[in-house]
């Protein structure tokens, strides 16, 4: 290998792990809360209501944050915006744990929860433009790989955190504000993006006018509206998860917690095959195939149960777990690619902030809706996960997207006809 190529492929291993490490931090903070809620509706003498609320209250943020990190990254650049996201991570997950009342812990939650929505807009603007162009999708997939491992590891950590009596939450809690360390130290040495550099905006008023401009309000639509369907079953069974297995399995709030592991450890293995197959088959085929299999397992268990089929741990356990499968082989990876690989440079940030807020109040509204469902049973609520999933399935054919390499390799092809670089 050249050394001219063999240091590009280490610069790109090196991009690739800072995002990893950021999405796993991410995701972490996103989910730690779930194996919490229980011990927080004891400690602070709650109902169930506010406890579905305070799970709810991270997307809230989320949204917030994504829309106006977007914007912000496309005028003032994107590495100064991720060290200043890095930050609420630190601030907010400590001040989680040193909550005395349940307002003061909603509030330090909805500020984790715009730390999240700034982070997957702006990480993944970023190694979209500084990666190298080959093989980035399966790039981009690879990071998102360790979305899974975030929400894996808050189950089991904090699990293992429970066990250390009744203030076990606060230290769970307050593990996300310690993990967030590791990537602002790395972030501290970032470089700026050269391509947003060159094609940077400098008036917020134009990228706005830009990014909601006719020629890219398509985008906006076709990638909101998958990214909604999906965070709506994603988002309500990986925070409620804990929380379903103690329901149907009628076992304490530690055994729920190492039982959502093994459930979430199907996202492992279907990661996996994401990355391998994710070029071949394309981002949409992929899409559509992860909706239509996981409205299967989910139907297939919310029907169970509604009939009241006598379903055993392993049975819960599998079907939960095949759903997990499909979702992340599928729209967990394509729904957060999709867009940075069709937006131009000037206005990436913006339409990656967009689509994801869509994505967040999907998440938002799956909470709040399979709180409302699961007044009537966890049943109603898995029926109704499969339904979106089938009609994100639908969506999804309905709408043909260019992968970056085709728009990148056309471009390409355009400049060495003109003689131009």
């Amino acid at each position: 290998m050249k050394p001219q190529a063999q240091n590009k492929l280490m610069g790109n291993a090196y991009y690739i792990f800072i995002g990893a490490i950021s999405i796993f931090v991410a995701s972490y903070n996103i989910a730690i809360i779930s194996v919490a809620l229980k011990p927080i509706e004891i400690a602070f003498s709650v109902g169930s209501g506010i406890v579905y609320l305070l799970g709810s209250l991270i997307f809230l943020g989320a949204m917030f944050g994504a829309v106006i990190s977007g914007v912000l990254s496309d005028r003032f650049g994107r590495v100064s915006i991720l060290l200043i996201d890095i930050l609420t991570f630190i601030v907010a997950g400590a001040g989680s744990a040193l909550s005395t009342n349940i307002a003061m812990l909603m509030f330090f939650r909805t500020v984790v929860g715009i730390g999240v929505g700034i982070d997957y807009v702006v990480i993944f603007t970023y190694l979209s433009e500084i990666i190298s162009v080959k093989n980035s999708t399966r790039n981009l997939a690879l990071i998102m790989f360790f979305a899974n491992f975030g929400i894996l590891f808050s189950y089991l950590i904090g699990g293992i955190l429970l066990t250390l009596g009744p203030a076990g939450w606060r230290y769970v809690l307050l593990s996300g504000s310690l993990f967030s360390i590791i990537p602002l130290a790395m972030r501290a040495r970032l470089k700026e993006s050269s391509i947003w550099k060159i094609k940077r905006i400098k008036s917020i008023r134009s990228i706005i006018s830009d990014v909601t401009s006719r020629k890219n309000r398509k985008n906006l639509y076709r990638f909101s509206v998958p990214w909604f369907l999906y965070q709506i079953g994603d988002q309500s069974l990986t925070m409620f998860l804990p929380f379903i297995l103690i329901s149907a399995l009628g076992i304490s709030a530690v055994s729920g917690a190492f039982s959502a592991v093994l459930v979430k450890a199907f996202t492992i293995p279907a990661s996996i095959l994401a990355f391998l197959v994710i070029q071949r088959l394309g981002t949409r085929k992929l899409q559509a195939t992860g909706f239509i299999i996981r409205s299967v397992f989910l139907g297939i268990l919310g029907f169970g149960l509604y009939f009241s089929l006598k379903l055993t741990g392993i049975e819960i356990i599998m079907l939960l777990g095949f759903a997990f499968f499909f979702g992340s082989m599928g729209p967990d990876k394509t729904t957060v690619i999709m867009p940075v690989e069709n937006y131009d440079e000037s206005i990436r940030g913006s339409g990656q902030g967009f689509n994801e807020m869509a994505g967040r109040f999907g998440g938002l509204i799956g909470i709040l809706s399979f709180a409302f469902f699961g007044m009537g049973g966890i049943d109603i609520g898995l029926i109704f996960l499969s339904i979106t999933c089938i009609i994100g399935f639908f969506f999804t054919l309905a709408f043909k997207v260019k992968s970056k390499e085709t728009i990148i390799g056309n471009d390409e092809s355009q400049n060495i006809q003109t003689g131009t670089k």
